[in-house]
């Protein structure tokens, strides 16, 4: 059958029906909060990181459940895809660098033969990025690409959205060889589209997830060997927006490994600290929270893999 249009009391006697509280949110502030603030299908997703009652006539109903933590949980939420945008768009910056300067230093290479090779593996992205350069921002160099597709790279990565860039540089570091951070990119993608997409991360950290992922090997093996995590960072690894955001740490405090970037990563991480270690605990978080033994697991997880990298200090933390 299917699910029809429910008015905002019909909302709240929705909620109300599978035990959610108002205890510390008013059913009048809950109404505008669902006007005004948040609506009503993304935020009741958050509350899949409560259970329910395991006996059948009580099934539907959630335990522990208050309007508030919706609240607080979707706000959060907010707070992290933020942070993550903002990484991402370091990470990216500094692949582009990298890899034009690793083009510049490579004598094998003109800049134009590495974008010859990409469109014999993937003609349809040029001829994309031609068609559609008048609704581009980078249409002004898109307009420069000759007929014969003799493009030069250093303008050519300014017309790729992240995942087309992600090709080039998987395809330049297969030809040439290198260092690359290839292996990681594939998590860091996923998560900057969710959050460029403004897509929900917070409500799924209970089991089923909803993909099953390939865990990277080089992270798990740099925590196997830190006596700051337990056995159980296994299962924390196995939730994809846990596992894909430890990733985007790993490789942000990596690249920006160099006394020319260092400033830039302190700026970063001062930024990821602030949101878990004041924001997450802000409005007695700890307390509202205390009885979800998800959250709070997942939570100092976090904070060690943050603790973890900062004792690094200007130490590499990925395999070269």
């Amino acid at each position: 059958m299917d699910k029809i249009k429910l008015s905002y009391d019909q909302q709240i006697d929705d909620l109300k029906e599978k035990n959610v509280k108002f205890e510390l949110y008013s059913e009048e502030d809950a109404r505008k909060f669902l006007q005004y603030n948040n609506y009503y299908f993304k935020l009741k997703s958050y509350a899949s990181n409560y259970t329910k009652y395991s006996k059948v006539e009580l099934s539907n109903k959630y335990i522990n459940l208050d309007f508030a933590y919706l609240v607080e949980l979707s706000t959060l939420d907010m707070y992290l895809r933020r942070l993550i945008v903002g990484l991402c768009l370091d990470v990216e910056h500094l692949l582009k660098t990298r890899l034009m300067r690793d083009i510049t230093n490579n004598e094998q290479e003109d800049g134009y033969e590495i974008v010859k090779k990409y469109n014999d593996n993937y003609y349809s992205v040029i001829a994309g990025i031609k068609a559609n350069k008048d609704k581009s921002a980078t249409s002004d160099l898109i307009k420069n690409f000759d007929e014969n597709d003799n493009i030069p790279v250093w303008s050519f990565i300014e017309t790729l959205s992240f995942g087309h860039f992600i090709e080039l540089y998987d395809l330049y570091y297969g030809v040439y060889g290198g260092h690359s951070y290839s292996s990681y990119l594939g998590s860091i993608k996923f998560l900057r589209n969710a959050a460029a997409h403004n897509s929900c991360l917070l409500n799924s950290m209970r089991k089923p997830y909803s993909i099953k992922i390939k865990k990277n090997k080089d992270i798990m093996d740099a925590l196997s060997k830190s006596n700051k995590f337990s056995t159980s960072y296994k299962k924390k690894m196995e939730n994809p927006v846990v596992h894909d955001f430890v990733v985007l740490l790993f490789v942000y405090y990596d690249i920006l490994n160099t006394p020319a970037n260092r400033t830039m990563r302190e700026k970063g991480m001062r930024q990821v600290k602030e949101l878990f270690l004041k924001t997450m605990l802000r409005n007695d978080n700890a307390n509202m929270f205390k009885k979800n033994d998800v959250l709070v697991e997942n939570y100092h997880f976090i904070c060690a893999v943050i603790d973890y990298l900062e004792n690094c200090r200007n130490k590499p933390v990925l395999k070269k």
